[in-house]
């Protein structure tokens, strides 16, 4: 039985947590359009009948911009490409700058074999214009494997399992067979109302909230779950267009996210969502640890 760990990288919204969900075959992480999604590393588990795959969704490598906060998102990601037996870097169907730059630095690793998977080809009707994306990749020889591939139509992702079993360890498994994800109930539902939040509100509020589970109360599991969330925001006019007039907005991300909910738990869920102001909360270390973004 093979089995290893495989740190799936790339810059934001290349399609790492849409691919992770295909591969998996559950929404374990939030998809949305907008960059820099995904804050935390989850482990997605693929259990087949000689392999066990252990995939880390990662933030995406922001290679353009600086903050303390994304200092702290690349520092998830470096860490999880060092517990990795594999790391794999994900792509688009052409070449920019920000990918050359990641590709300088999977160079310096020499320990690890490395895969590069061309996203999103569902995009490109005539594939011979993959051709040349493919060959700028391979002149580097970077990477022990060039698979082309689609996160949302599951296209190439075979051809890409079947190449990735050969560089994992024979280790057996590290998980239950059953097992598809290391997070708990509580954390996945607190991602999924950041996920709501990041579908519904204006471009600013994504990025300037938090989600924390305050209440999972569970004693009465098969009629119903109460789950009590509150979302921090950075500023007071970042609350209202929350909030929305007379509670709309958030109304509207409440139903959203209770709907998910009871798919994920399998039963009915009662959702209270509250709003408070924590300013500059991303620069707060102390508040960073108690969400799980800073050791």
């Amino acid at each position: 039985m093979k089995s290893g760990v495989i740190a799936v990288i790339g810059r934001p919204n290349v399609g790492k947590s849409t691919l992770l969900n295909k591969l998996i075959g559950e929404k374990l992480t939030i998809v949305s359009p907008k960059p820099q999604t995904t804050w935390q590393r989850l482990h997605g588990v693929l259990t087949t009948q000689d392999a066990q795959f252990v995939f880390i969704d990662t933030p995406g490598l922001e290679t353009e911009r600086s903050s303390p906060f994304i200092s702290v998102l690349k520092k998830i990601t470096l860490s999880a490409m060092n517990d990795a037996d594999v790391i794999v870097h994900i792509v688009e169907p052409f070449i920019t700058d920000r990918e050359r730059s990641i590709e300088e630095e999977l160079g310096k690793i020499h320990d690890k074999p490395k895969m590069v998977l061309i996203n999103k080809i569902d995009l490109k009707k005539d594939k011979n214009l993959l051709l040349p994306v493919i060959g700028s990749y391979a002149d580097k020889a970077v990477y022990g494997a060039i698979i082309p591939v689609s996160a949302v139509t599951g296209e190439g992702v075979d051809v890409f399992l079947k190449e990735l079993k050969q560089y994992l360890p024979n280790d057996g498994m590290l998980y239950n067979e059953d097992t598809i994800t290391d997070k708990y109930e509580k954390e996945l539902v607190a991602e999924i109302v950041r996920e709501k939040l990041f579908n519904f509100t204006r471009e600013e509020i994504p990025y300037s909230v938090a989600c924390v589970v305050d209440k999972f109360d569970e004693t009465q599991r098969e009629r119903i779950i109460r789950i009590y969330v509150t979302i921090y925001v950075e500023k007071t006019s970042q609350k209202g267009i929350l909030i929305g007039a007379g509670g709309s907005m958030l109304k509207k991300i409440g139903t959203s996210a209770r709907m998910d909910m009871e798919k994920l738990l399998g039963t009915k869920v009662y959702l209270e969502l509250y709003v408070k102001v924590k300013e500059d909360w991303k620069k707060d270390k102390r508040f960073l640890r108690e969400i799980g973004l800073e050791k």
